[in-house]
């Protein structure tokens, strides 16, 4: 008996990819899987090293000397890392702080960290300036301040973010813009390390866009629904229990 294999039969042969259409496709592929990861709700950061990944957890975030919300000893943190000119940031604070603050930050229940992750250009570094300056000279208008520079953000580094049209926002809520602007010019490097540290701490924790939201043990990156923000807080507040 004849024990050969028979030949095993295939299709017409398929023509080769040129390879200038081998680079689109994979540049397709790339873009696909950038914006599977970020998804529509936040906006990446490149070029910011993330070593030494650490857990997420609230009790590692650096809260000293940092713009806050609520009552101090309030049982649970949130942390936030915005940029003043992104979008996926106003919404946000819009759809999301702006409920957390009814329902749990006057109440008492959370406190709210602003940690800046300045890094859309010029505007949002001067913006990120003038809010250490407001929180040291008037901590009690400071959600009111933030609150109104999310509402009339424009487009990116569109010269919405000149020092003039910060400081007008300053003397809507009351406070004194001469003194705002004298902190942003002596304590320049001082704020700007402050705000260096706080991007180097959200790359720690593996943050790489904006917005991000550390509550608990979790982080929730992108302007993620309040209904599933409001559900972590909870799970926090019943530890307490």
């Amino acid at each position: 008996m004849d024990q050969t294999t028979p030949p095993i039969e295939s299709g017409p042969a398929q023509p080769k990819m040129p390879a200038s259409s081998a680079i689109i496709v994979a540049g397709i592929i790339i873009a696909v899987a950038i914006l599977m990861t970020h998804g529509k709700s936040t906006i990446p950061v490149d070029g910011i090293p993330q070593k030494h990944v650490q857990a997420i957890n609230i009790k590692s975030v650096r809260i000293e000397n940092e713009p806050f919300v609520g009552n101090p000893n309030a049982p649970v943190t949130v942390a936030l890392w915005y940029d003043y000119q992104c979008p996926f940031c106003k919404k946000l604070d819009s759809e999301v702080v702006s409920q957390m603050y009814t329902d749990y930050i006057q109440t008492g229940k959370v406190k709210l960290v602003y940690k800046d992750f300045q890094f859309l250009g010029p505007d949002s570094q001067t913006a990120g300036l003038a809010s250490r300056a407001v929180w040291e000279i008037a901590p009690d208008k400071f959600y009111q301040w933030n609150t109104i520079m999310f509402d009339q953000q424009d487009a990116e580094n569109s010269g919405w973010g000149a020092r003039a049209d910060i400081l007008a926002i300053v003397r809507t809520v009351g406070v004194d813009d001469a003194k705002v602007t004298a902190l942003m010019n002596s304590k320049a490097k001082e704020y700007q390390e402050a705000m260096d540290a706080d991007r180097e701490e959200a790359a720690s924790f593996g943050i790489s866009g904006t917005p991000a939201l550390i509550i608990g043990t979790h982080m929730i990156p992108g302007a993620e629904s309040y209904k599933n923000v409001k559900a972590q807080i909870e799970a926090e507040l019943a530890k307490g229990k």
